[in-house]
């Protein structure tokens, strides 16, 4: 076993330990994006007692905020780096060769952060990291690096991509994920943004307020994904004050540890840019389009470059609802996978394997006695609160015998032919004031625009009838949908009405 020693602080006297680990693992984090996925790669270490993970926090990066909060977030308390150097580890792990990994004592082994290497291999700073192992998704990406690095090329492992496993474990949850994001019914478009001028939150900031604007509210809804270091520049204030419109349009705003991922799975498009998640996106077979492409900033050898050559481009100025719908009845790229990712379903197995070797430390033995495989595990269900917005343009139209409803949630363009739809908590108060249905209330004197009033299943209409309506649709859609049907086509209140193909039944309401 290879030694580690120089113990120097009394967090590390071992009189203290309860478990006395037999190898201890560095992994130096730099940015939210490094850090997640050493989350992931540590857990090829998962179930050995013998072997302890610590963690050392490297400031060097401009892009290095909310590394700390993520950290903490897994229960983890970092090291400064001046602590790590101050002594001898069994294994280094990083995943960015910009920390100033020559300084630690251990062998490093190194591996991407990213969807592979998608803007390049800086081989001068990977040779100034001296890794011991530098581990790849594909063995595109060896051929790519010794191509470019020869004095490299012995280095490097093909041992596939743990974030890539761990998605393709998660396609069984799709159901419960689209529950908890709170999509319903409804088609979920995700937009994937990197970071930098060239990204898709650069050059089209306002896609995400322009699509919610768009896009019928009850059929779909709009997620968008931030690279961490936009958040990291900008300040998370910052960041969701650029998007007030959208997040109050319903804008799902994922997080960069687990959310993400659960929304790709959750999708049924993806609008982004030439970053990682756009091609995790492609590669699990979501109908993905590039609404802008930083070509200056892409290995022109790399996946993501041959994805963008053949690829679907999204027109942020062209008509979005006709867009995004023909988006999500394309077939996807279901064979990329294939092309991007080695070791599908086993890439721990091999990282533990480069690891183990590494440190010169035994694998662990099942009870049958052999080495069994570490497998990836699904990606937990998201637990955000599903931003519904509080007000609606809506527009109705007869559909066989019945009534078909569009809801969109207020913006400045109002639809041609639109109505208001408002709850009477509406952060603007113009909007219950002068909505033709209002929600959360049955007090129409309070409201004397408005026709409907709707709370719960109840139903008072302006010229008097008190309804209680019995349907599996949002009793605000009903509500619609009857105004129509009473007040501008002018028939009687039905006992039934189709309502976006469902069927309502209306009865009296006991009056008390």
């Amino acid at each position: 076993m290879r030694k580690a020693q120089g113990r120097e602080s009394a967090e590390a006297d071992p009189r203290w330990s309860t478990i006395r680990a037999e190898a201890e693992v560095l992994a130096v984090v730099r940015t939210v994006p490094t850090a997640r996925r050493l989350l992931d790669v540590a857990e090829a270490f998962a179930g050995d007692p013998r072997v302890e993970v610590r963690w050392a926090l490297d400031r060097g990066s401009e892009l290095g905020r909310g590394v700390r909060d993520l950290l903490a977030a897994h229960k983890i308390r970092p090291l400064r780096l001046a602590q790590a150097v101050r002594r001898s580890w069994h294994l280094v792990l990083a995943a960015s060769e910009n920390s100033p990994l020559d300084r630690l004592d251990g062998p490093v082994f190194l591996v991407p952060h990213g969807a592979g290497h998608g803007k390049g291999m800086a081989a001068a700073r990977l040779a100034s990291c001296r890794p011991a192992t530098i581990g790849l998704a594909h063995a595109d990406d060896a051929a790519r690096l010794a191509a470019r690095a020869p004095d490299l090329g012995e280095a490097a492992r093909v041992v596939g991509d743990p974030c890539w496993d761990r998605l393709a474990a998660s396609r069984h949850r799709r159901a419960a994920y689209r529950r908890a994001l709170g999509t319903g019914d409804a088609r979920l478009v995700v937009l994937s943004s990197t970071w930098g001028p060239r990204s898709l939150f650069s050059r089209h900031t306002d896609l995400a307020a322009r699509l919610t604007a768009a896009l019928p509210w009850d059929s779909w809804r709009v997620a968008m994904v931030l690279h961490p270091g936009v958040r990291a520049r900008h300040g998370e204030d910052a960041v969701t004050r650029w998007l007030r419109p959208a997040l109050d349009r319903g804008l799902l705003l994922l997080d960069a540890d687990d959310e993400w991922r659960a929304g790709l799975i959750a999708a049924d498009a993806v609008i982004g840019d030439h970053g990682s998640v756009t091609l995790y996106g492609a590669a699990l077979g979501v109908p993905t389009a590039f609404a802008c492409f930083g070509w200056e900033e892409v290995d022109p050898e790399a996946a993501i470059a041959r994805l963008g050559h053949k690829g679907f481009y999204f027109d942020a100025d062209g008509p979005l609802l006709e867009q995004v719908t023909e988006l999500s009845g394309e077939p996807g790229e279901a064979p990329l996978a294939d092309q991007l990712f080695a070791h599908q379903g086993s890439s721990l197995e091999r990282i533990a394997e480069v690891a183990y070797g590494l440190m010169e430390v035994p694998r662990p033995r099942n009870s049958a006695g052999t080495t069994g495989p570490t497998r990836a595990t699904a990606v937990p269900i998201p637990r955000q609160a599903q931003p519904t917005p509080m007000a609606w343009w809506f527009t109705t139209r007869p559909s066989g015998t019945g009534i078909a409803v569009d809801r969109y949630p207020v913006s400045e363009s109002m639809p041609s032919g639109a109505r208001l739809l408002a709850h009477i908590h509406a952060p603007d108060p113009r909007h219950p004031a002068l909505a033709t249905i209002v929600v959360g209330t049955l007090d129409l004197a309070a409201y004397p625009g408005a026709y409907i009033a709707v709370d719960g299943d109840t139903l008072v209409l302006r010229s008097g009838e008190k309804l209680v309506a019995e349907s599996a649709l949002d009793p605000a859609v009903v509500a619609t949908a009857l105004h129509t049907w009473v007040f501008q086509l002018g028939r009687p209140i039905p006992t039934e009405l189709p309502v976006n193909g469902s069927l309502v039944r209306f009865a009296a309401s006991p009056r008390h």
